[in-house]
């Protein structure tokens, strides 16, 4: 017989199914976790198997219902940028997971004008635009200028610019120049102490927390103390919080039902 050539598509899609979010995000995340300090879990395995059980429990499930209804996409080349970025920022510049370099990993299909809402409800807002909350949390994807792009009364810059003298510039990052003249305002998070832009500083378990000083993943805040949290299925208590779901009247973790708020449907 005369082999036939393999004329099969071998290109990788654009875009991946959002329940492969949590599997092809935990080895993105988990090496920046762990050098940054922003998990409370001693190796990568165990930081493998504690992304994926909160992921799955808590975020996954909203990110399908989105896609479900045509609002946001997993993009491949986005999460390949992110792994890229978060394998050499500076971990005080990186104040929010999908900030930065990350924030290409969902694409928004919602046009300007469209509801938006808090949260992951806010990644619906396709490129080129930006969720604008109102007071009951819920908002509208409104254009938003690029860095470098003019802006004004009429044309807002994006959430990480600020406009000034007609055209948005980028806000500082923790570490950056602030409070001069010429310099611009600090990311939203982050406020200028001493000459320099300054986020929240990530401590360990059992160190003080405050509105400063925050937790790593994997542990709470309780009573000003940072305590190690608990797998789903473990025994919980106040001093043993759950690292993903709700601590029942049984004394154990069991994982919640997200839901998507009413703010999409406006």
């Amino acid at each position: 017989d005369t082999a036939v050539a393999d004329t099969a598509d071998t290109t990788e899609p654009a875009f991946l199914p959002a329940t492969d979010y949590c599997e092809a995000a935990v080895d993105v995340f988990c090496p920046y976790y762990l050098r940054c300090g922003r998990m409370a879990v001693p190796d990568l395995a165990t930081c493998r198997e504690v992304f994926a059980e909160t992921c799955e429990a808590r975020y996954e499930p909203v990110y399908a219902a989105l896609a479900d209804l045509g609002l946001l996409r997993l993009s491949r080349g986005g999460l390949d940028r992110c792994a890229t970025h978060l394998e050499t920022v500076a971990c005080e510049a990186q104040m929010n997971d999908l900030d930065l370099g990350c924030s290409g990993v969902w694409v928004g299909q919602r046009e300007a004008g469209a509801a938006c809402g808090l949260g992951i409800e806010s990644f619906v807002c396709a490129p080129a635009t930006a969720c604008v909350l109102g007071l009951d949390f819920c908002g509208t994807c409104e254009p938003a200028a690029a860095v470098g792009e003019t802006c004004g009364d009429d044309a807002r810059c994006a959430p990480t610019a600020s406009c000034a003298d007609g055209a948005c510039v980028a806000r500082g990052l923790p570490g950056d120049a602030c409070g001069g003249d010429a310099d611009p305002p600090c990311v939203t998070g982050a406020s200028c102490a001493a000459g320099a832009c300054a986020g929240p500083t990530i401590v360990a378990v059992g160190d003080t927390c405050d509105q400063t000083h925050r937790c790593p993943y994997f542990s709470a805040c309780v009573g000003g103390t940072c305590r190690q949290a608990v797998r789903l299925g473990a025994a919980c208590s106040a001093t043993a919080p759950c690292g993903a779901g709700t601590c029942d009247a049984r004394g154990l973790c069991v994982a919640d039902d997200p839901t998507l708020s009413g703010c999409l449907a406006r």
